[in-house]
């Protein structure tokens, strides 16, 4: 039987806000926009 291996994704962008955290940088700035009703450009 073969072992089964976790899958895990990274998200190394996380919300200062929040504490959420995404795969890319875009999502990061669209879910600041969206949720926390911010915008302009995230901090890198």
């Amino acid at each position: 039987m073969a072992r089964r291996e976790e899958v895990t994704e990274e998200r190394p962008f996380e919300c200062e806000l929040c504490d959420d955290r995404f795969a890319t940088r875009e999502e990061l700035q669209d879910h600041v926009w969206e949720y926390h009703e911010m915008d302009g450009d995230v901090p890198p």
